[in-house]
Order: structure tokens, then C-alpha cells, then sequence
């Protein structure tokens, strides 16, 4: 456990600059496997690690990998090992093992932080990457498995702060409902920001596969999810990227182990997966009103067996590990869209065209979330767009028929629930729909999905 943990000061701090985007082009992952986002759709390479599970990789700003890891060791661009880059304390058994994060006070330096495997003694830590040394090819520094705190759970993520100039990493305790958010400034790394929230993560000889599942923010820093391994559930939380404080769970009963999350771009869904032979991928829209509401509206997208990790690819598309035994990943096409429009392709990259015995794993690599926050506007909250509605949704209240003015270029997917979560009405319109003549008294949230754009509107039936 550590109080404060004080990194080197250079001669001035600076901003942080994420705008290339380029950052998550290259992925390493599985037995060899990897792939290229650099020519805009993915194209299958090879690497030199061998990873049941997590794993990370950064590029520079215009996409030239500078190096990749499994969490044990790190690899330079040429794919040999780095001086001092074997002996990290992660594991190749650890759902995220491993993820880099650039310093707020130099460009040329990078953290990887890792986690240990089954809530081992190796904790939570962090090594340093100079990538001066070397030649330019780079050396894990002297700051090497630096301990953080011990006993946490397999989760790892981390999000640029409100202020641009930092970054929280958060991680679970194991054994205890608490989220630690440790923020990484030109300062160096705080104490933890402790929010004690959710469900505990039980501990016990018999228990360590609760350990096991992803964590992940959504693109805008505001949202939290974690699956829970054998618990058999997932959560949602919102999060103060000011304070780092993780707030209002939701929680989704899945009834069989869970792995995967992740969010669409723009937020409006998340991904779940889960060894339930009958829905592996589940989406559900977390716009809507109420937890109850959220947790209702679960879409069974694919029945594909052995889905695990999942990631946002730079190309806006979801890719999902389709296990150790396969050499292709697989797609959620259109994510922001609710329901059979996300378009989930089973075994979409094939990752050895070469036959070199290429397969993929459990993991795939973990980014910074901010690196793949291309084109996205962040929504606003639903009591904000409350006010919004009244323009566009009218008359409201009503005690009869209620009318949509859509004044959109292309068509909008409309889908209307009760306060239970119950789906009432679906239908596709381009300008004005109306609707709710034949509705029951009660409250309604009306889902408006076009293209990237999605907002979520209340209304009152008299």
C-alpha cells in the first residue's frame, strides 16, 4: 500500500496532446497475432509474443509502433526484447496485464502498468520506457515493477483527466467493493481516490476466477463498466474524471460467467460478453431513464460460442477475441446502433494468411480510451435533453397522439419503451413519426438512433 508515490520532475510540464489518434494503429496479441489499423480497415501481422490474454502497444501519433508488451516483456519495433524489458510482474493470464500510458512531462517516456494474475501478491505496478535510449528503439529504465498495492483484481483502464493534463488509472481491489483511481500528473502518481461502490468481489481460496474479466471506460470519461468472472455479473458506474470518483451502479445479472465489455463510441451501448451458449455478445442501451430500464433492454447479438475480450478498433468498429484454438477475431460493425443493425460478423480478421500457426487468445490489447476518441461527441444527460424534447416531441404531456419531428438528412431508428423497459413500438422514419394514440397512462423514453447520433427523450401519456 503507498501513500504517495513522487516520479521524476523534468524542466516543465505540458499540456497533453491526443489529436493524431494514430496512437492504437498496431495491435499485438494471442500466439504471434496482430493487427494493422495503419491503411484504415484491418490487415493481419505477426509479433514475437506468445499471450493467453492481455496485452498493450503504442505507436506514435502518425502510427509507427514503438513498442508492445504482454505484461512479462516488452518488445521494440523490430521485434526484439528491450534492454531490461523482461521480469514485468504482470502475467499472460491476466485479462488486461498490461497498459501503456504516455508521462505528462515528457514524450519520449512511457508507463506500462500491469496486474498480476488471480489477485496474486504482485499487485498493481508500474515500469518506465525512456524512448531515447537505445538508439530511439527504447529501454525499460530503472524504474522497473515499481509496487503500487497489492491484491487487485485482473482490471485495468485508465482515461485522460477533466483538465487534459493528466490521467486517471483505475483499478479493483480484490476481495472488496473498491475502486482505486490513482491520478498520474506532472507530479507523478497520488494516492488513490478510494470510491467504496457496487458489489464486492468476492475473495476466497476457491474464488480467484472473480478475478477474471475486462474494465473499461467510455470515450468520454464519464462512464465506468467491469465484468466479474464467475459472480456471473457486469456493472455500470459514472465517473467523475475531475474528481475520480466512481458513483451510481448498475448492475446486469447475466446468469453465466462474464469476460468481455466494452462501450460503443458514442456511448449509447454496451457490450457484454458471457459464456451463456444462448447469447455470448448482449448489448444493452444505457441511455435509457432508469437502471431498470437499462438492464431491460438486453439485445442477444450473437450466439457465437467462446467470445472474450473485446476492444474499439480505430476504424469505429467493436473487435471480439473469439478464444485460444481460433486465428480469427471477430466484429460489431456498427456499435452506437441498438439491436440487429450493430451487425456482430463472426470470424471477421483472419490472423494467418501466411500459415505461420498464428492463433488469437482470450485478450486482446488495451489502449487508453482517449486514443480512439475520433469523431465523437459526447451526449449530454437525459434531464438536460428533457428540456430539448419539448421542442421535438410534441404535445408533451399528451393525452392522445404524440409527434416526432425528426428534420433529419438521413433515417432515424425509433424505439419506445414503458417504465418497465418493455419495447412498445419500433419503426424507421426520416422526417416526423407519431405514435402513443393506443398507449396505457405512464411515462415512455423514446430512443432516436441516426447514424452516430443518439439521444434519448421522456415523455408523459395522460
Amino acid at each position: 500500500m503507498i501513500k504517495k508515490l513522487l516520479l521524476p520532475l523534468f524542466l516543465s510540464a505540458f499540456s497533453i496532446s491526443l489529436i493524431a489518434q494514430h496512437e492504437a494503429d498496431k495491435w499485438y496479441f494471442g500466439t504471434l497475432g496482430g493487427l494493422d489499423f495503419s491503411s484504415g480497415t484491418p490487415v493481419a501481422i505477426s509479433g514475437s509474443l506468445n499471450s493467453s490474454e492481455g496485452t498493450a502497444s503504442v505507436s506514435t501519433a502518425s502510427g509507427t509502433l514503438l513498442f508492445y508488451t504482454d505484461g512479462v516483456s516488452v518488445w521494440d519495433t523490430t521485434d526484439a526484447t528491450m534492454p531490461n524489458g523482461t521480469g514485468l510482474m504482470g502475467d499472460v493470464s491476466s485479462t488486461q496485464s498490461a497498459l501503456v500510458v504516455p508521462s505528462p512531462t515528457s514524450f519520449s517516456q512511457y508507463y506500462i502498468f500491469t496486474t498480476a494474475a488471480d489477485g496474486g501478491a504482485a499487485g498493481f505496478r508500474y515500469s518506465i520506457v525512456d524512448m531515447t535510449l537505445n538508439g530511439g528503439l527504447g529501454n525499460v529504465t530503472g524504474m522497473k515493477n515499481v509496487p503500487v498495492t497489492d491484491s487487485v483484481t485482473e482490471k485495468l483502464s485508465a482515461v485522460k483527466d477533466a483538465a487534459g493534463t493528466g490521467f486517471w488509472i483505475m483499478v479493483h481491489k480484490w476481495g472488496s467493493n473498491k475502486f482505486y483511481a490513482y491520478h498520474l500528473t506532472a507530479l507523478g502518481l497520488s494516492a488513490p481516490v478510494i470510491s467504496s461502490v457496487g458489489t464486492v468481489h468476492t475473495a476466497s481460496p476457491t474464488a480467484f476466477q472473480n478475478t477474471y474479466g475486462q474494465m473499461k471506460f467510455n470515450m468520454c470519461g464519464d462512464k465506468l463498466a467491469l465484468a466479474t468472472g464467475y459472480m456471473d455479473i457486469a456493472e455500470l458506474f459514472d465517473f467523475d474524471n475531475s474528481t475520480g470518483m466512481v458513483s451510481n451502479p448498475v448492475t446486469f445479472n447475466m446468469g453465466y460467467h462474464v469476460y468481455g465489455v466494452e462501450f460503443s463510441k458514442n456511448s449509447s451501448n454496451l457490450y457484454i460478453t458471457s459464456y451463456d451458449p444462448s447469447s455470448t455478445l448482449n448489448q444493452f442501451n444505457i441511455t435509457l431513464g432508469t437502471p431498470a430500464l437499462i438492464v431491460a433492454s438486453k439485445f442477444p447479438l450473437s450466439a457465437t460460442p467462446d467470445l472474450y475480450a473485446m476492444q474499439m478498433g480505430p476504424d469505429g468498429k467493436i473487435y471480439v477475441a473469439e478464444s485460444f484454438s481460433s486465428p480469427f477475431v471477430g466484429a460489431i460493425n456498427n456499435p452506437d446502433t441498438y439491436g440487429v443493425g450493430a451487425g456482430f460478423t463472426d470470424n471477421a480478421v483472419y490472423l494467418d494468411p501466411d500459415g505461420m500457426g498464428v492463433m488469437g487468445g482470450l485478450g486482446l490489447p488495451s489502449f487508453l480510451q482517449d486514443y480512439l476518441k475520433i469523431n465523437v461527441t459526447c451526449s449530454v444527460g437525459i434531464d438536460e435533453q428533457a428540456s430539448a424534447a419539448e421542442a421535438l416531441i410534441y404535445p408533451n404531456p399528451s393525452a392522445g397522439e404524440f409527434t416526432i419531428r425528426l428534420n433529419e438528412a438521413s433515417e432515424t431508428h425509433v424505439m419506445i419503451y414503458d417504465h418497465t423497459g418493455r419495447l412498445v413500438e419500433e419503426a424507421t422514419a426520416k422526417t416526423a413519426f407519431t405514435f402513443g394514440k393506443e398507449y396505457a397512462a405512464g411515462m415512455y423514453f423514446i430512443s432516436c438512433s441516426s447514424g452516430e447520433r443518439h439521444e434519448v427523450y421522456k415523455v408523459i401519456r395522460n
